[in-house]
């Protein structure tokens, strides 16, 4: 089943939200649309003096989602805890999203906070770029499969294991596995499934859009959920290097 939907709109409330990673692309994105409809947010960020966005509602959390003290900190008080979390690709050993989902579901246990939706990756999934021709699939297999697992083959087997936490937790969970991300001037339309699809983008500003719904959603509580831009497709070379090289830890 697959649902598309503009993301322009997140809607309006007055929740409590914490965001972790927010200094991250998607995590600014997010931040930007929740306080747009009306909700109070705490922004984690190991480097506040980075973090550009001021706003009444906005509190900066200078923290460690691998720290509990901080996580316990950063959530407590919360209605939504929402995980932005990214690393460069690394040869070497990723825990970060492994560690930070043990301190994020274990504090949310602790403080009765119920709602998480955590961000990992349709690379985590063989089959998570299912191809809508012979082209695509040709392309997929030999060219940019191999590439994107040899890149992120620790990235991946971190993300991995962070579904695996969250989902063994008694928490209202959603993970969402986007394809590769890109930057957009403005939100657009989004398609959402649970299933792959054969689609490899999503804008961080979509993506930070779907992240904010989901959190009033039920429908897909305890899904994991595939989610791309239905406006837009960049250079598929150009993502890689911004979104897995490039990118730093928010």
């Amino acid at each position: 089943m697959t649902s598309e939907r503009a993301s322009d709109d997140p809607g309006a409330g007055n929740l409590r939200l914490t965001v972790f990673g927010a200094n991250g692309g998607t995590g600014r994105a997010l931040v930007e649309h929740a306080l747009a409809a009306g909700h109070r947010v705490t922004a984690v960020t190991r480097h506040p003096e980075q973090f550009p966005q001021r706003h009444e509602r906005l509190v900066v959390f200078a923290g460690d989602a691998t720290v509990p003290a901080d996580v316990g900190a950063a959530i407590d008080g919360a209605d939504a805890v929402l995980s932005a979390l990214g690393v460069p690709y690394s040869r070497e050993p990723i825990t970060l999203y492994s560690r930070s989902a043990e301190c994020i579901a274990e504090a949310m246990r602790r403080l009765g906070v119920s709602r998480l939706i955590a961000v990992s990756s349709a690379a985590v999934d063989p089959d998570g770029f299912p191809a809508k021709n012979l082209g695509d699939r040709l392309i997929g297999q030999y060219l940019i499969g191999p590439v994107i697992h040899r890149l992120g083959r620790t990235m991946y087997a971190d993300m991995l294991r962070m579904e695996r936490i969250v989902r063994d937790s008694d928490l209202g969970w959603t993970i969402l596995r986007p394809p590769a991300l890109f930057d957009a001037d403005a939100a657009g339309r989004t398609a959402v499934s649970l299933e792959p699809l054969a689609h490899r983008f999503v804008s961080r500003r979509d993506l930070g859009a779907v992240m904010l719904r989901e959190v009033t959603e039920t429908e897909y509580v305890g899904k994991i959920l595939y989610v791309y831009s239905v406006d837009g497709r960049p250079s598929l070379a150009r993502t890689i290097w911004e979104d897995g090289i490039r990118r730093k830890n928010a």
